[in-house]
C-alpha cells in the first residue's frame, strides 16, 4: 500500500506553538501505529518545499514552526518519522501525474480547491492508473480536509476531479488521528488495533473479539443484554459477547442454526462445547426482544 503525507493540509491553522505541538504529537501517534501494524507499505512525502511553502503556525512556514517546538524529543521523533526510520520517499523522484494536468479537490463548503502539482494530485493519479492498490492520506489535524467518510468511522474522504472530467473522479481515504487510523485498518484489512485487557473490569467490545471479522460475521438487528447478536455466515451460528463477564472470564455465547446453545467461546473464537447449556435457546428472543429486555434466554 502507499501512504502519502498531505502537505496541503498545512494551512496555517495553528495559532501558536502549543497548538502545533499538539498536532505533531497526533501525527507521531499515527505513524507509530502505521509502523507497528502495516508491514507492506511505502510512505511518500513532498520534497523540501514541504518545509518552505506551507504554513503550520500562522504566518510561519513549517520549518520555522517546527523549530519553535520546545520539546526536543518530540521534534526529533517527528524528524525520525519523516526522514529516518520510516524512510519516506519524495514522490517527485518517481512522479506519475503530469504537472500540466488540472486537479480539483472538493472541499466541505462545496467549493473546489486547486491542488495541481501536490501530493494530492500524485496520489489521485496513481489511484486512477491502479485502482487495485491501497492508498491512504495522512492529514495534519484541524485542516479543511474533513469531509466525513460515508463508510469508515472517524475517517474523512477526499474527492479529486482531474481536468474537470467527472469520469476522472477519484475518492481517497484520509485521516488525521490515531483512532481514525485504527478504524481504517479494521475496515480495510480486518486488522484490530484494540487489544482486550484481561485485567479489565468491563466486558470486551465487539471489535476486541473474533466478531471484528466482518467477512465471517454479519451483525443482526437483535441484541441481548445490550450486546449485538451476530450471525456466522458460513455456519448460520449466532454469537454475542456475554455482557456479564469480564477480564479472564470474558467470553461469547454461541448458538447453532436451530438456536440451541453450542457452548462458550473465548474472545478469539475457540468454542468450548463442554460449556453447552441445553436450557439456553435463542429462538424465543432473536429478532423479538427489546435491547433492554432483562429476561434470560431459556
Amino acid at each position: 500500500m502507499e501512504i502519502f503525507i498531505n502537505e496541503v493540509s498545512l494551512e496555517g491553522q495553528y495559532l501558536n506553538e502549543a497548538e502545533f505541538t499538539k498536532a505533531v504529537r497526533v501525527f507521531k501517534a499515527i505513524f507509530e501505529v502505521i509502523n507497528e501494524k502495516i508491514k507492506d507499505k511505502q510512505i511518500y512525502k513532498e520534497d523540501n518545499k514541504f518545509f518552505v511553502n506551507y504554513e503550520a503556525v500562522k504566518v510561519s512556514n513549517f520549518n520555522k514552526s517546527l523549530n519553535q517546538i520546545k520539546d526536543k524529543s518530540l521534534k526529533q521523533a517527528f524528524m525520525n518519522i519523516v526522514f529516518n526510520k520510516s524512510n519516506p520517499k519524495e514522490w517527485r523522484t518517481e512522479q506519475v501525474h503530469s504537472s500540466t494536468d488540472w486537479f480539483d479537490c472538493l472541499m466541505i463548503n462545496g467549493q473546489y480547491k486547486v491542488v495541481n502539482d501536490t501530493s494530492l494530485a500524485e496520489i489521485a493519479e496513481r489511484k486512477l492508473q491502479n485502482s487495485r492498490s491501497t492508498y491512504l492520506l495522512i492529514n495534519f489535524i484541524n485542516s479543511s480536509f474533513h469531509l466525513v467518510h460515508p463508510h469508515i468511522t472517524n475517517c474523512c474522504l477526499i474527492t479529486i476531479v482531474k481536468n474537470n472530467d467527472e469520469v476522472n473522479c477519484i475518492k481517497l481515504d484520509c485521516l488525521d488521528d490515531k483512532s481514525a487510523l485504527e478504524d481504517w485498518l479494521e475496515h480495510t484489512f480486518n486488522l484490530s488495533c484494540s487489544v482486550y485487557d484481561e485485567l479489565s473490569n468491563d466486558p470486551p467490545r465487539d471489535e476486541q473479539t473474533i466478531l471484528r471479522d466482518k467477512q465471517r460475521f454479519q451483525k443482526t438487528s437483535s441484541r441481548w443484554h445490550d450486546r449485538a447478536i451476530y450471525r456466522e455466515v458460513a455456519t448460520d451460528r449466532y454469537w454475542y459477547v456475554d455482557n456479564l463477564h469480564c477480564g479472564k472470564s470474558a467470553h461469547l455465547e454461541v448458538f447453532n442454526k436451530a438456536k440451541s446453545h453450542v457452548g462458550e467461546a473465548d474472545i478469539e473464537g475457540n468454542i468450548d462445547e463442554s460449556k453447552r447449556d441445553q436450557n439456553k435457546r435463542l429462538d424465543r428472543y432473536l429478532n423479538a426482544r427489546r435491547p433492554d429486555d432483562p429476561t434470560p434466554a431459556q
